[in-house]
C-alpha cells in the first residue's frame, strides 16, 4: 500500500499547467484503467471481508455496515461496493476484465442487474 500512496503522491505533485488537449487525454486514459483496477480490487477485498465476516471484529455483522461507519460511505454507495463482490464471485471472466480495468463498476452493476452508480 505504502507503494500505491507514493504513486499517487508522485501523480499529485506533478504540474498539469504545462499540458494541453492531447497531452492530458495521454495522461487520463490509463488514469481510467487504473479507476477501475482499485475499484475492482476493492470490491474484491469487500467480498472476502464478508465472506470471512471481518466486520464482526468491529461489532458489526455485515459489511454495508462498516463501509459506512469506517469508510464514510452513504448507504447507497456502501451497497454499490458491496453488490459487485458478490456478482463477481459467479462471474469469473467479469470479474477479470474489472481487475485489468477493461471495464467499469457501471458495466458489472450493468451485466448483474443493478441500478448503475450515480455519478
Amino acid at each position: 500500500m505504502d507503494e500505491l500512496f507514493a504513486s499517487l503522491d508522485a501523480l499529485a505533485a506533478e504540474d498539469l499547467a504545462p499540458l494541453f488537449g492531447p497531452a492530458l487525454l495521454e495522461r487520463l486514459r490509463p488514469l481510467l484503467v487504473a479507476q477501475n483496477r482499485l475499484a475492482a480490487e476493492v470490491a474484491r477485498t469487500v467480498r472476502a471481508c464478508e465472506v470471512s465476516g471481518a466486520a464482526e471484529v468491529d461489532g458489526l455483522k455485515t459489511m454495508g455496515p462498516w463501509l459506512r461507519g469506517h469508510g464514510h460511505l452513504s448507504a447507497a454507495e456502501a451497497a454499490r461496493v458491496v453488490r459487485p463482490g458478490r456478482a463477481l464471485a459467479h462471474l469469473p471472466a467479469m470479474a477479470a476484465a474489472f481487475a485489468a480495468g477493461q471495464v467499469t463498476g457501471e458495466q458489472v452493476a450493468a451485466i448483474a442487474g443493478w441500478p448503475s452508480p450515480s455519478p
